[in-house]
């Protein structure tokens, strides 16, 4: 190992640098808290040994610094006391340090305690590695996820979308295509739990999603045939509660299919609810094809203004006191008088946000808004 030793009195630290070299330990000096972290910044030290009178700052204070200095990597303090001072047990909690024991050092008890700390810091270097090679594939995973996912037009000023991930990966999907006939599909799917695990179903689903819409296929047919996959290559208990959205401009309809999804609301010109699609089938990926009900839902959008899909994970947000964001906080986050220009999105994003307080969501957040009428996106 190689062993920081800061300890200001030169006969103590010529012993203890010969004990441990050899013993097979590389030995860095240092008589004071500034040449100990001078040290420490030009070499990789695995453990210091730190004289608790240590001149100027104090073993505690130059303890503290160091633990600061290593950031994330573990860097064990050991601190050494003289015979007959009692060490004060809040600083040594504070400081950071792992252990402490007797100046007069029994050799055998130190390099059994070394052996300990040689160990563990093996340990704290494998899961360094691990982590490093993890971050790296969640890198290039999440760098082809979103290049297979991010494939719907940017040209569509009528829709504002929002994803708010709880983990690395969503397992909210939220993806819209063009159809030939020139109306508008979306699909909103939450798979079950967040992460990796939930947005590996995002994969199918999408390709579904894009070639049938793009091959003029209905919202039924689509949900289908997504349904289809889903049950054959998703574990039990494993689904996707999903919407697909036919939006008709001409006829000025939209079509709907929900399974296990949070209603899809309609809303007036001041962001007033004037109607809901309720899901009325299954989650996506539970029943087999025989069993699936295709069925869809037709509304009128005369008397809409927009369309709003959001997820189970904004209504079921939870601030540091675990109360829900809920219906309460949602129209309060639409009647602000203070955000009265708003777009609808806007508004809700800034009262998500708000709410939670800096923390992170216990699960992903998808919203998205449908403007029927893209010059008038705020309230009256």
């Amino acid at each position: 190992m190689k062993l920081l030793v800061a300890e200001h009195d030169p006969e103590k630290m010529r012993r203890l640098a010969e004990l441990l070299k050899n013993n097979g330990h590389e030995v860095i000096r240092a008589t004071s808290c500034q040449t100990a972290l001078t040290q420490l910044r030009r070499y990789r030290a695995d453990l210091v040994l730190m004289d608790v009178q240590l001149p100027a700052t104090g073993g505690y204070v130059c303890t503290r610094k160091i633990c600061a200095l290593a950031h994330e990597r573990f860097i064990p303090v050991l601190l050494t006391v003289a015979a007959g001072e009692s060490i004060t047990l809040d600083a040594f909690l504070d400081c950071g340090a792992v252990d402490f024991m007797d100046e007069s050092i029994d050799p055998h008890l130190l390099l059994a305690k070394l052996s300990g700390y040689e160990r563990m810091s093996d340990i704290h270097a494998q899961i360094e590695r691990h982590q490093l090679r993890t971050h790296h594939e969640v890198q290039l995973a999440r760098h082809m996820f979103q290049t297979f996912i991010d494939r719907s037009p940017t040209d569509i000023p009528a829709i504002k979308h929002w994803i708010l991930a709880a983990g690395h990966f969503s397992g909210d999907l939220l993806v819209y295509e063009r159809t030939p006939a020139n109306e508008l599909h979306i699909l909103m799917g939450d798979f079950t739990g967040h992460g990796l695990t939930a947005a590996i179903g995002a994969l199918p689903t999408t390709d579904i999603f894009f070639t049938m819409s793009q091959k003029g296929f209905g919202i039924s047919e689509i949900a289908a045939e997504i349904n289809r996959k889903l049950y054959s290559l998703l574990p039990t208990g494993k689904f996707c509660a999903g919407i697909l959205a036919r939006f008709s401009p001409q006829h000025q309809q939209l079509e709907v299919w929900s399974g296990g999804h949070p209603p899809v609301l309609l809303l007036g010109e001041a962001h007033q609810v004037v109607g809901e699609i309720c899901a009325s089938q299954f989650p996506l990926g539970i029943v087999n094809a025989e069993s699936f009900d295709a069925a869809t839902q037709i509304v009128d959008l005369s008397v809409v203004a927009q369309v709003l899909l959001c997820s189970d994970g904004l209504l079921e947000a939870q601030n540091a006191h675990g109360e829900l964001f809920g219906e309460r906080h949602f129209r309060e986050a639409l009647d602000n008088p203070q955000h009265k220009e708003m777009h609808l999105m806007e508004k809700l994003k800034r009262g998500l946000v708000h709410f939670l307080d800096g923390m992170e969501p216990h699960d992903d957040v998808s919203i998205l808004t449908l403007t029927l009428n893209p010059c008038k996106a705020t309230a009256s």
